[in-house]
Parts: C-alpha cells; sequence; structure tokens
C-alpha cells in the first residue's frame, strides 16, 4: 500500500451534508490508507470567508478534491485524482519518477 492520503472535511456544526460525507470518507479509509479529519470552519475565520456556505469540502493532502454533495464512488475518484497531483507537487516525487525513467531507457 502507498503512503498514506490524510483527508480532511471542512464542515459546519448540524450540517448533515457534511456528516455523510465523513461517513463516505471513513468508510474509504481502511481501503484506501485514510487518516480521515473533521474541521469546523466557524473556528477559523480564513476557512470561514474561503468557503463561506460551500460545505462540505474535501481537501486530500491540503488541496481541495470536491464540494458539496458526491457519492462514495465520486468521492473515491476525487481523492485518487487530488492525491496523484499532490504527489506529484513534490519535489522529490518528480526527482524519483524522473531519474526512475531515465533508469529503464538505460
Amino acid at each position: 500500500m502507498g503512503p498514506q492520503i490524510h483527508v480532511t472535511i471542512l464542515s459546519r456544526a448540524d450540517c448533515h451534508l457534511c456528516d455523510v460525507v465523513a461517513k463516505l470518507a471513513r468508510r474509504l479509509e481502511a481501503d484506501m490508507n485514510l487518516s480521515v479529519a473533521k474541521v469546523d470552519i466557524a473556528n477559523d475565520a480564513p476557512l470561514l470567508r474561503r468557503h463561506g456556505d460551500r460545505i462540505p469540502v474535501v481537501l486530500v493532502d491540503g488541496l481541495e478534491a470536491v464540494a458539496g454533495r458526491m457519492t462514495e464512488s465520486e468521492l473515491r475518484r476525487a481523492i485518487e485524482r487530488t492525491a496523484k497531483k499532490a504527489r506529484w507537487r513534490r519535489p522529490i516525487s518528480r526527482i524519483l519518477s524522473r531519474l526512475s525513467a531515465r533508469l529503464r531507457r538505460g
């Protein structure tokens, strides 16, 4: 299994849709090697200004993956796609990828 993927769900208290998305993420937790956290944006002024009523928002390794209503399969695809982008943004990933390609070419 690859490195652990950090999933953060931006939510608010008494948000039914946020609770549903958190439950979906927890179902995927073991299967996809996720660590899931839920953050109440009401306690964070910058997040509240940025996202306002547009919740739930799912962040994967710090990058926004998806927002609003979603199914389990949509969440899975968004996590996979965004985790790949997040890993590629890390310099060591790009270096190792290029080195691996050079070694295969000979």
